[in-house]
């Protein structure tokens, strides 16, 4: 490893969880396990695979505009909606939460998001998040959440 990229882990916080609801401990599934899933393997590491994070990057991802934040405000039963800032932020949760299936919160330890409210109002500078992996390890959910947040 060379000297820069190893200062430049050792600057960067490593991702952690904060808490878990395994489905199934003896399940192995994610970026880096054997594919168990239909079809090919998902791209884990393209932060656009729609076989691992589409409803992460069309319900959640950094393009959407407030207003179609609030949208999915007023037809869910949601209090708050999470949206990424950055895309490979999903790619980095995929990678550092649990390899088994179930519903999981992890910090960055850095600012990853905001939080829209049905007032109108936005909490900048979310550092957790919420995963959920499904049984073929894709993801079936994923986005910022507050630190009240729990499962």
């Amino acid at each position: 490893m060379e000297q820069n990229e190893a200062a430049s882990q050792e600057n960067s916080p490593l991702v952690e969880v904060v808490q878990q609801k395994i489905k199934d401990p003896n399940i192995k599934v994610g970026s880096g396990c054997e594919w168990i899933g239909k079809g090919a393997e998902p791209q884990w590491d393209k932060p656009r695979s729609t076989k691992a994070y589409d409803h992460i990057e069309r319900h959640h991802g950094p393009k959407l505009n407030p207003a179609q934040l609030m949208g999915r405000i007023a037809s869910s039963t949601s209090n708050y909606q999470g949206q990424w800032l950055n895309a490979k932020d999903w790619v980095k949760a995929e990678q550092s939460t649990p390899k088994h299936p179930g519903r999981y919160i992890i910090d960055f330890k850095r600012p990853i998001g905001r939080v829209y409210y049905h007032d109108g109002t936005i909490t900048e500078n979310v550092t957790r998040a919420f995963v959920e992996r499904n049984n073929d390890g894709t993801l079936n959910s994923s986005y910022p959440v507050l630190d009240s947040f729990t499962l």
